[in-house]
């Protein structure tokens, strides 16, 4: 009986051991913070959230605002966005559009990232109905539906700047999301001004050589 009576106390203290280095281990690990672009395929730009909240993916060349941070909080699979350089979170509001916000909105302003063909997608955690979207003139879709434009729910995601930890993860295959290294972001944004151009220049005139009539 005495050999028993000492050991439930040694129990008792390896049991708090182990609670709290679990807590350690917890509140050890890191959230994963990602300083990205997003690159809609519908619109051909870059999501930007102004200083009044807009949130666009048009031809504006304040590429300030394009800089994203991506976060995931712990073990969670949600995720924000927020806009560095106006300091707001992409948000929906009531009325399901896209917003940036000052303040974070639980869930209305988290989402779900998902593959689909090569492309990432932003679901909403309030309502997994509504995504992230834009249409080809660069404006949010209405309320978050897709509405059978499914491409212009589609996003590249890419760093602004190299990282060698990323670099890393390519070659060792554990990275699957639709990343693309800067350079490749570059060709794509200069195609489609190669594009716009042709299309808005002045059509050539073809000059017929006149016959002479006797």
């Amino acid at each position: 009986m005495g050999c028993n009576g000492d050991r439930l106390p040694q129990l008792a203290v390896s049991a708090k051991l182990l609670c709290l280095l679990m807590v350690v281990i917890c509140g050890a690990v890191p959230s994963m913070v990602r300083s990205v672009r997003l690159y809609n395929d519908c619109s051909s730009s870059d999501v930007r959230v102004d200083l009044k909240g807009r949130v666009l993916a048009d031809d504006d060349k304040s590429d300030k605002y394009q800089n994203l941070t991506i976060k995931s909080l712990d073990f969670s699979v949600k995720l924000t966005i927020f806009a560095e350089e106006s300091r707001m979170y992409l948000c929906f509001n009531r009325k399901w559009k896209l917003v940036g916000s000052k303040r974070f909105r639980g869930a209305m302003c988290e989402f779900y990232e998902d593959m689909t063909n090569g492309y990432n997608r932003y679901r909403s955690a309030a309502n997994e109905s509504r995504f992230v979207g834009f249409n080809r003139r660069g404006k949010p879709l209405k309320s978050g539906l897709a509405r059978h434009k499914e491409k212009c729910l589609n996003f590249l995601k890419f760093d602004t700047e190299f990282s060698i930890n990323h670099h890393n993860q390519k070659l060792a295959g554990g990275n699957h999301s639709a990343q693309v290294p800067v350079h490749a972001h570059q060709q794509l944004l200069s195609s489609k001004r190669n594009k716009h151009s042709r299309k808005n220049s002045p059509p050539r005139l073809r000059h017929r050589n006149s016959k002479n009539i006797s």
